[in-house]
């Protein structure tokens, strides 16, 4: 399957799965207000230089318990500073991995501004650098910080599916979540597939699934809102 085939596809997918909306944008991410204003915890996976999603939330709501993990060092730096809402938020040096322990975490040593990833992508290079780094899967983020969870939001480059078996295999309840999926990987045939059976599995569970944005890229930005939570 080569790149336009792949893209094609998604978006087959997409447009299959995921509806529109008329939410309420935080930064790079739509949610329902009231969800927003009637929540309290927040997960958030993928930090990367960036917290505007959680500072907008924050306008909305002040009351919001927020921890973020992201091992990278412009994460690292950027909790060294001051900004707004800080007090907000508990940032972990933690990345999400599907067991606990020390993972490899690759990275273009050209190009410092990209994303880093748990997988060795093929846009890394052949000899991809990495730096060792504490992972946590979410069954063990919730249970030590954050055991009742309102907002997850999971930018974690390549490893959703994990993240979403996660989810979905221990029922674990959420008013909303925001994930990206990269669906150009190591293995695209296999992503591709496991991109759609997730879409289908949280729609068969009676989520209701919308597009948070279109991209030009192969990736895919999904909403998925227990609706029950809306009334």
């Amino acid at each position: 399957m080569n790149e336009q085939e792949l893209y094609d596809k998604m978006k087959a997918i997409e447009g299959r799965y995921l509806k529109p909306h008329t939410f309420e944008q935080f930064k790079n991410y739509w949610l329902p207000e009231k969800i927003v204003k009637e929540s309290k915890n927040v997960l958030s996976l993928g930090v990367h230089r960036d917290v505007g999603f959680e500072q907008a939330m924050c306008m909305y709501n002040q009351k919001l318990n927020i921890h973020l993990y992201d091992p990278t060092p412009d994460s690292v730096k950027l909790f060294e500073s001051d900004f707004a809402f800080k007090n907000k938020m508990t940032y972990h040096q933690v990345a999400y991995a599907k067991d606990n322990g020390k993972m490899k975490f690759y990275y273009d040593k050209n190009d410092l501004t990209k994303c880093y990833s748990l997988m060795p992508l093929p846009q890394f290079g052949e000899n991809p650098a990495y730096i060792e780094v504490e992972t946590k899967n979410l069954i063990t983020m919730m249970k030590e910080d954050m055991p009742e969870v309102d907002i997850i939001k999971a930018d974690i480059e390549g490893v959703w599916y994990d993240f979403c078996r996660e989810i979905l295999d221990n029922d674990i309840e959420f008013k909303a979540f925001l994930i990206e999926f990269e669906v150009k990987l190591i293995d695209n045939e296999t992503s591709i597939k496991q991109y759609e059976d997730l879409l289908k599995e949280f729609e068969e569970k009676g989520y209701k699934l919308y597009l948070n944005r279109p991209r030009n890229k192969i990736l895919s930005e999904a909403i998925i809102i227990n609706e029950k939570t809306l009334y």
